[in-house]
């Protein structure tokens, strides 16, 4: 392998997860165009990496190459969303009554320290008048959300569990999070029921973990469909 392909290659890796990271926390709504060149000075590459991340992030079902467009958000409709969660609270509930029963207490820290800055950004939330500030927090405590989830299916210790947990969880948050505001009282909901997950995790309890866990991704599915249909 020459060193410029596996500069290029490098480059590539770093503009996929920068693009993953945006689509994650819900920068990107469905129908945004990518811009390659603008994306590519965010981090400091050519529009060239970027252009092979996104083809990349089609392949995993997150963006729609159109021709003499480029790279789109993907926009889906009511059943794919409904599909997306009934893959969710088939895979996160068994998962959480598995780390309840085999997580250690690295994975408990690991856990804890994304629902503690979740509850942070809750707090920050209630405190701030800017709106662009806002948006921030919000953009921040989606992708703690996200990890919170992700770091409860790896204390399973099973990676084939963590590889097919993390393709729905990470699409019903690019197709989806947008439907939904941010605002204080949602994140504080969304806390209140991780504190659920997490204090059954903590305590051993399987069947807990599960009812909480499943309760949690309905709730999510209701409110994603609800303004699905406002829309």
């Amino acid at each position: 392998m020459t060193p410029g392909r596996h500069q290029v290659e490098t480059h590539a890796s770093r503009a996929y997860h920068h693009l993953r990271q945006k689509l994650i926390s819900g920068e990107f709504k469905p129908g945004t165009r990518l811009l390659y060149g603008p994306i590519g000075k965010e981090i400091g590459v050519s529009a060239t990496p970027v252009r092979e991340a996104a083809g990349q992030l089609a392949t995993e079902g997150m963006v729609e190459l159109v021709p003499q467009i480029g790279a789109v958000v993907r926009s889906i409709n009511e059943p794919e969303v409904q599909e997306l969660y009934e893959v969710r609270n088939l895979i996160e509930p068994f998962a959480s009554a598995r780390a309840s029963e085999r997580s250690t207490s690295e994975d408990i820290q690991l856990i804890a320290k994304e629902y503690n800055l979740m509850r942070e950004l809750v707090e920050r939330q209630k405190q701030t008048n800017s709106p662009e500030e806002s948006q921030e927090i919000a953009y921040q405590f989606n992708q703690a959300d996200h990890n919170f989830h992700l770091r409860i299916v790896e204390a399973t210790g099973n990676h084939t569990l963590v590889r097919t947990s993390t393709q729905s969880n990470i699409l019903t948050r690019v197709f989806g999070i947008w439907m939904h505001r941010q605002g204080a009282d949602v994140m504080e909901n969304t806390c209140n029921e991780h504190e659920k997950i997490f204090t059954a995790i903590q305590n051993g309890n399987a069947e807990a973990a599960h009812e909480a866990a499943s309760n949690h991704i309905l709730k999510g599915l209701q409110l994603s469909l609800q303004s699905f249909r406002e829309v």
